[in-house]
């Protein structure tokens, strides 16, 4: 009986021991976790042009703010906002009765002036036809040539005063410059205003409509004036038009971001300034490597300028190639670095796998990628 209880005992002990060891006396090292699953994307061909899109505001290529040059009481204003009008055209005038007066006072000082010119003209040849005769002295002719040169000082001050204050006596009408719209109006009939305050902003219709956006400093060397790009306004239902690159600005406003400004080359129906519009900037490549568009999401950034793609090798393990990114367009990345067309990387969620690791494709189930 003793016998059979540590018979038991030895077998209960070899049964434990079968356990520990993995269920077979025999048993090798842990197998490999199952491939993870990640969605994939496969690399196209890019076109060799890389494309930007800004943000941007359409303003009116002629446009100023139209003022008076005096100062007065508006006593009526012809035009409001959105309205249209002529060059040439009355958009405003001020009361203009103390102008009208001055402009009479003028004239009658002129006209005085005048007389007394003549006066003294006539005096003078008379003494100087006396001193050729011997009959007034040298000292009388010469206090009537003074009195003469008096009168013409007098006369020709009398004169411009005259012709400010008729030239005052017009500038009481404010006139279009061209043919365009008003765009703000700053004052009402009946407000006293000074001279050079802003009335009315108004645009043209001559010089058609432009863009202005602002690209960061990495951009700037890819740009030159007179290249073609595009512009797309939102609010006409993405109606798109070429656009030419105007002005470069050579000073950043803030951030490192220059100013940009592109001529509407054939504005939409319906265009309007102050519409928001996107630019479609195409850049010059830096050089002859051509670039590929990668999703967005594919990136990984390991540093400030610095970022990777896992590329899905024929073994569906995964490779970290390093990559440039060279401008980013509507949801993807053009980017320049070891990838080629036709091959695949992982679309998003990067940052949760690694290099070295086993993957098994999103929608093909086991399947490995050939």
């Amino acid at each position: 009986m003793p016998f059979n209880r540590l018979s038991a005992l030895w077998g209960m002990l070899a049964v434990l021991s079968w356990l520990a060891t993995g269920c077979s006396p025999e048993a090798g090292p842990p197998s490999e976790p199952p491939p993870t699953v990640v969605d994939s994307h496969v690399i196209q061909a890019g076109n060799g042009t890389a494309i930007t899109r800004l943000s941007g505001r359409v303003k009116a290529a002629e446009r100023t703010s139209l003022s008076f040059e005096i100062p007065g009481e508006i006593r009526r204003l012809t035009v409001d906002v959105g309205e249209r009008f002529a060059a040439g055209e009355v958009l405003a005038a001020l009361d203009d009765e103390r102008y009208r007066l001055v402009a009479r006072q003028r004239r009658a000082e002129l006209r005085e002036a005048e007389a007394v010119l003549r006066e003294k003209r006539q005096d003078y040849r008379r003494q100087a036809s006396l001193a050729e005769k011997g009959y007034v002295s040298e000292t009388r002719l010469d206090a009537a040539r003074a009195a003469m040169g008096t009168a013409e000082s007098r006369h020709a001050s009398a004169e411009a005063a005259r012709e400010l204050a008729e030239r005052d006596l017009t500038l009481t009408a404010l006139e279009a410059p061209f043919d365009g719209s008003v765009s703000r109006r700053h004052a009402e009939p009946a407000e006293r205003v000074g001279a050079s305050q802003p009335i009315l902003e108004v645009i043209s219709d001559r010089e058609g409509f432009e863009v202005e956006t602002s690209v960061p400093e990495t951009l700037v060397g890819a740009l030159e004036e007179g290249s073609r790009h595009e512009v797309i306004v939102p609010a006409l239902g993405g109606a798109a038009s070429p656009a030419t690159l105007r002005h470069l600005g050579t000073q950043p406003r803030s951030s490192n971001d220059y100013p940009v400004i592109l001529a509407v080359d054939a504005p939409p129906a319906g265009l309007r300034s102050g519409m928001t519009a996107q630019v479609a900037l195409s850049l010059a490549e830096p050089d002859a490597d051509a670039t590929l568009p990668v999703p967005l999401t594919a990136l990984v950034y390991t540093g400030e300028d610095r970022a990777h793609v896992l590329r899905i090798t024929e073994a569906s393990r995964l490779e970290r190639v390093e990559i440039e990114v060279v401008a980013i367009d509507d949801g993807r990345a053009l980017v320049r670095g070891d990838l080629a067309a036709g091959e695949r990387i992982v679309a998003r969620g990067a940052e949760f796998v690694g290099a070295g690791q086993a993957v098994s494709l999103l929608g093909e189930g086991p399947e490995r990628y050939n």
